[in-house]
């Protein structure tokens, strides 16, 4: 069973060589051998990859969201379904190590002995982290309307992530007693929260996701987003009707500043937008969301997952788009994305459009140098010409030729955390 990425790249190179070698028998040195001997040597091989695909096709299936449901014949199999149900979340060993307050080598051990040595308790705690619920079979609980989350369901809450943040602020003891006052600790985090949103609790949510959505771990970060929000408020009414061209231009000439992102908390609130950085939480891939709020005012969240400025540009004008599309008119309470996952919706196709025509129109996009021969100079020449980044103009180039080895040097990388002390 393939259990990581590295695992995963190692299987794909080897079966790239396997069928090479199948390939090249039958013929040069092996020519001479007898006919049974090479048709033996040719069914060995081909029954290797076989078995080497099978496990390729399926961990992609598990990444990719495909699978949120495991059948097992036996309690036996829990530590196939644990280590299935990890992959599934999207999540690495370390991301679940994390979770849990582990480190990372514990779970690479865990699982390279199918969890011989948990007990009872550990796999439970596991299960629970990983929101697995069994029954007569084992099933990921949780989907992109977040309709399910119970504060009550405190086990399968990041109590240690949470907690490592400083998350439990009224509370002093160590990591041991919070986990063993999880029961309390997290109804009340989250209940403050929610009692002061208790309207947008009412609407729609929605997640975009390139795996199996964690309820839990999301429900988690929007409450610590909202409370932050909370603390500082924009002091402007939110009006839909100020999102015009002439906003919009103004924002996108930030991107011209190099310290451009640390300029567009100010220039949000302007409008009533209160912008939030909260890192993302082991298991959500999150990279930014758009959220309503019980006052006058509205929400962008932002992880800053990838420290590129052509990805916070993007994330941002994404959420706007969200704001005056999803949000402002009422439709959704909250829309939390993986950008990088495939859109799926009509929501997200229109909130994608909305930030690539924001930053750079199609009508420019269709004359741009730099989009056919995707070098430096015309990247550079292409901004000067469009009043945009260089990292915007680049990271479309990547993303339209859907190779990100191109232009590395010009997306802004490590130019974004350190401007909001990341």
């Amino acid at each position: 069973m393939i259990t990581n990425e590295k695992q995963y790249r190692s299987s794909k190179i080897l079966i790239d060589k396997m069928k090479l070698g199948l390939e090249a028998i039958g013929s040069g040195e092996n020519a001479e051998l007898h006919p049974m001997l090479i048709a033996a040597q040719r069914e060995a091989l081909e029954s290797q990859i076989d078995e080497m695909e099978e496990d390729v096709n399926f961990y992609d299936a598990l990444r990719s969201g495909q699978i949120g449901e495991f059948e097992a014949e036996s309690l036996g199999e829990l530590p196939d379904i644990l280590i299935h149900a990890r992959i599934a979340r999207g999540m690495s060993q370390k991301d679940l190590a994390d979770f849990l307050g582990f480190k990372e080598q514990q779970i690479q051990r865990y699982e390279a002995e199918r969890y011989r040595s948990a007990s009872l308790d550990r796999l439970v705690e596991i299960s629970d982290a990983l929101g697995v619920q069994i029954r007569e079979r084992a099933a990921l609980i949780g989907d992109g309307r977040m309709e399910s989350v119970d504060p009550e369901s405190w086990k399968s809450f990041p109590i240690a992530e949470m907690y490592k943040r400083g998350w439990f602020e009224d509370f002093s003891g160590t990591l041991a007693h919070a986990r063993k006052s999880a029961a309390d600790l997290v109804p009340a985090f989250l209940q403050g929260v929610q009692a002061n949103n208790s309207a947008a609790a009412f609407h729609r949510k929605s997640v975009r996701s390139s795996g199996q959505v964690h309820e839990a771990a999301i429900a988690a970060w929007e409450a610590r987003v909202r409370m932050l929000a909370e603390r500082n408020p924009p002091s402007v009414v939110f009006d839909l009707n100020r999102v015009d061209e002439t906003w919009l231009a103004g924002l996108v000439s930030l991107s011209l500043d190099e310290n451009g992102p640390s300029r567009v908390h100010d220039y949000l609130r302007q409008i009533g937008i209160s912008l939030v950085i909260e890192r993302h939480l082991p298991g959500t891939l999150l990279d930014g969301a758009a959220l309503s709020s019980w006052d006058d005012y509205v929400i962008i969240a932002l992880t800053l997952r990838h420290d590129r400025l052509d990805n916070f540009w993007f994330t941002l004008f994404h959420e706007i788009g969200h704001l005056v599309l999803h949000i402002g008119t009422g439709k959704f309470a909250a829309i939390f994305d993986d950008t990088e996952a495939p859109a799926n919706n009509d929501v997200e196709d229109e909130a994608d459009l909305f930030a690539q025509e924001a930053l750079l129109p199609g009508d420019k996009w269709k004359i741009a140098v730099s989009r056919f021969t995707r070098t430096e100079k015309a990247v550079f020449a292409d901004a000067k010409r469009f009043g945009v980044g260089s990292a915007i103009i680049a990271g479309r180039v990547r993303r339209e030729a859907g190779d990100y080895t191109l232009l590395r040097t010009l997306v802004g990388a490590g130019a974004v955390r350190s401007q909001f002390g990341l």
